[in-house]
């Protein structure tokens, strides 16, 4: 699922800007499209672009993203608006705040999760039962109202 991966058509668009490994920064990070982070960044982190987080990026702060495909470290408050995913060698010690999650094997994400339903996409309530052989549950009859039309009525 990394840069290059082409599992993404935003992962595809161009890399806007790179902090490498052994790069420091301390401040606030506003940008638009993709920017991928090798470094340590300390601050804030705003744009409704993505962010991708190489193995060795360390974050300590609050990021604010459209979508975070992580494999490094975050510190923080995570707030993402389309999807966040956090591949085997991430970290998250803080709050995070998504409408869709990925979470692989090896990963670790301590703190607060909160799914939220995207802000663009509304959902229809879905009503589901299930009965896993518990035995003692008993069917519910309903009947169902069917409105009829003039085309229904066989007496014309």
């Amino acid at each position: 699922m990394g840069l290059f991966s082409g599992k993404n058509t935003k992962e595809k668009s161009e890399l806007n800007a790179f902090l490498g490994v052994g790069t420091e920064y301390k401040g606030k990070l506003d940008f638009v499209g993709t920017v991928r982070i090798d470094g340590r960044f300390e601050g804030e982190i705003s744009t409704d672009g993505v962010l991708i987080l190489g193995r060795k990026a360390s974050i300590e702060g609050t990021v604010r993203v459209g979508q975070l495909n992580s494999c490094g470290e975050i510190l923080g408050d995570v707030h993402v608006k389309e999807k966040a995913v956090f591949e085997k060698t991430s970290v998250l010690k803080g709050s995070l705040d998504t409408p869709v999650l990925v979470v692989e094997k090896g990963a670790v994400v301590e703190g607060t999760v909160s799914m939220t339903k995207a802000a663009a996409v509304e959902a229809k309530p879905k009503v589901v039962s299930a009965n896993f052989g518990g035995g003692n549950a008993k069917p519910v009859a309903r009947e169902l109202e069917v409105a009829k039309t003039g085309s229904d009525d066989s007496g014309a």
